[in-house]
């Protein structure tokens, strides 16, 4: 269906964070006259001045953290430096290479640290990647303003990170000289191993998938547009394969750095195994750090900004029955839709993943046959209405995959079995000045193997969000003539979430993570913004006003073990921040608390609770705080932890 330009919402064709077609490009806007050209800049993603920059300077020393964060062993890991302020300035997707040789052990736990600085200026928001051997193990992105940093847990990539490895830190980041945006990210990487039992059931093998997809460096990496919407990667499947999954990463470029409000507003992607349809994997809606309103993320992020915590693991094991050659394709839905209704082709999603292989070269493959093969993916398609207040809009889907294979081994026989169903739904109300956006994702994916092996592996989750944004804006120059100045002023409100369980087990061996996450943010602001470029990069050059509060909890639940005997840990995460300032847009927090509880369920009393750290800061006279963390019983290497918490006056 072709939109009526009076319906066409502005919101759709958003500002974006970066410039030069990296994560959110915005085209020339369409439209021969001033009018329509102005109503395609309203501003979904901005950078400070750097004239707002000077007064910047906030403790503790992380200005942005990770929610998510992990209790580690009472033993003395190995720590390995992989790099130290590396400086991405206009260095695009180009990575650094680094040889780092990792200790052969067993290692209960492996972490890993990314730490960024942005100094010299101003700069957007930019993703960043840390791969290995080309293989995507950290997917993320910046703060625009001072630092931020954030962990993972790479336990799962143990057999990969042995011996002599290549580390691919990216950090996508670009120059625009004459509008003074120069800012340079410094990164730094650390490793950290704890020495203990390795957990059964690791995968052994890894293939990077969409190697030199779009650039030629030689890592998992590509963008999918309505132009090229899909990728095939081919490789050889080791004859001592017996289990076999996906790992997928994935984030909106250009138009759909805000997908859920465009139309259409679903996407999933769908993966494909030798031509059958194998998984449909639903994405997350990250916001980075200028994304909607700018100030809702400074100095409290959004959920999966600076560290991606719930990708998508999906079990191919019942198609290994279909021989050694192995064609994996990926696609995004609806991108092509996007281009027809909105006549644009800048919509773009950036994908990385992995093969993960189970393999004994000591039980080979003799062959397999496939049993059940059914795939359904339906989505209704756009469905519009006009009204007196605007438009309304509506999709909606769902799917349900079954496969199953018997697999014959020189040892025996398994059976492999996968069932994945899901469901997705938008809904918009939208005139020239209003958006209500909402979009819900569930998905449900169970699969087991028994035979030769036994294991099972459950993955299921709910992306909900809905987005309320007020927008008005008046041109102070022409807007032909770019760089072009706008009066600008925004209002609104938002709330997104994570539900995400993941349970793997393995000869009786149990690995549990348990995510429920949630963010909301309500406030507005006003002022000046220079258009800088015809793909949508805006500079805030003066502000007016400037009023927000964000809050973020977060439940965190990891166990390992066996099912008698199960350990982990409890985190719970609550923090809360406020921007009311236009002369100090650092903002701050007037709560921030985290709770790790340890889990020992063979013992009744091994459910200690240590407080990392809490605070509630009220707004007032300069002030500083530090708070000293002892842990009883002291669990860790580090028995103390110091935070630094500042507010500023007005």
């Amino acid at each position: 269906m072709r939109l009526d330009p009076t319906f066409r919402k502005a919101l759709v064709v958003a500002f974006s964070i970066v410039l030069m077609g990296t994560l959110g490009a915005l085209p020339q806007a369409v439209g021969s006259t001033s009018d329509q050209a102005v109503s395609h800049y309203i501003p979904y993603n901005l950078t400070v001045g750097s004239s707002t920059l000077k007064s910047l300077g906030v403790d503790p020393s992380f200005y942005s953290f990770s929610a998510l964060s992990y209790l580690t062993p009472n033993v003395t890991p190995v720590k390995i430096i992989v790099g130290e302020n590396l400086v991405f300035n206009d260095t695009a997707w180009k990575p650094y290479y680094i040889k780092v040789d990792v200790p052969r052990g067993n290692y209960s736990l492996i972490l890993m640290n990314v730490s960024v600085k942005e100094v010299n200026g101003t700069q957007f928001d930019r993703p960043l990647y840390v791969f290995v051997d080309g293989v995507p193990v950290f997917w993320g992105s910046t703060q625009e303003i001072e630092n931020s940093t954030a962990a993972v847990d790479l336990t799962t990539f143990e057999n990969l990170l042995e011996g002599n490895v290549t580390f691919e830190p990216v950090l996508v980041n670009f120059y625009s000289a004459k509008d003074n945006v120069t800012g340079v990210y410094l990164m730094n990487v650390t490793l950290t191993l704890y020495p203990g039992a390795e957990p059964p059931g690791l995968p052994n093998g890894f293939i990077p998938l969409f190697v030199n997809g779009t650039f030629n460096y030689n890592y998992s990496y590509v963008i999918l547009t309505p132009t090229m919407d899909s990728i095939t990667t081919h490789f050889t499947v080791p004859k001592g394969t017996y289990r076999m999954t996906a790992l997928l990463y994935e984030e909106g470029g250009g138009l759909d750095e805000f997908w859920y409000s465009n139309e259409p507003a679903t996407r999933d992607i769908l993966l494909y195994y030798n031509g059958l349809l194998g998984s449909v994997i639903p994405p997350y809606e990250t916001i980075y750090t200028g994304g909607i309103d700018l100030f809702w993320w400074k100095p409290l992020t959004s959920i999966n900004t600076l560290a991606f915590h719930t990708p998508y693991q999906v079990d191919l094991t019942p198609f290994l029955a279909l021989g050694n050659h192995a064609n994996v394709t990926v696609t995004m839905s609806n991108l092509k839709t996007a281009e027809q209704i909105n006549h644009s082709p800048a919509f773009d999603w950036d994908l990385s993943g992995v093969i993960l292989l189970w393999v004994n070269q000591s039980n080979v493959l003799l062959g397999g046959q496939l049993n059940v093969a059914y795939s359904r993916f339906v989505d209704s398609t756009p469905l519009f209405a006009g009204g007196f207040s605007g438009v309304h809009y509506q999709e909606g889907g769902n799917y349900l995959l079954e496969y199953s294979s018997t697999l014959h081994f020189s040892d025996g026989i398994e059976v492999a079995t996968v069932v994945q169903s899901g469901r997705f739904s938008s809904y918009q109300s939208f005139n020239s000045i209003y958006e209500l956006a909402y979009l819900d994702e569930s998905f449900h994916e169970v699969s087991t193997e028994s035979g030769v092996y036994n294991s099972s592996m459950t993955v299921q989750g709910n992306f909900p969000i809905t987005l309320q944004l007020s927008a008005f804006l008046t041109p102070i120059s022409s807007p032909s003539v770019i760089p072009f100045n706008l009066s600008y002023a925004q209002n609104g409100t938002l709330s997104l979430g994570v539900d995400y369980a993941y349970n793997f087990t393995f000869n009786g061996f149990r690995t549990s993570q348990t995510v429920n996450e949630n963010a909301s943010a309500e406030g507005g602001f006003s002022g000046v913004i220079e258009v800088i470029n015809s793909y949508g990069g805006a500079i805030l050059v003066k502000l007016t006003s400037n009023n927000a509060v964000t809050q973020k909890d977060l439940n965190f639940l990891f166990l390992s073990g066996q099912l008698s005997s199960l350990k982990g840990f409890h985190e719970s995460f609550y923090a809360e921040a406020v921007q009311n300032s236009t002369v100090n847009t650092t903002g701050y927090y007037v709560k921030l608390q985290v709770r790790l509880s340890p889990i020992n369920s063979t013992n009744s009393g091994g459910q200690t609770e240590s407080t990392i750290y809490q605070s509630s800061v009220r707004q007032g006279n300069l002030q500083e705080s530090r708070y000293r963390l002892a842990l009883y019983p002291p669990l860790y290497p580090l028995s103390y932890l110091q935070i630094h918490v500042r507010s500023f006056p007005f």
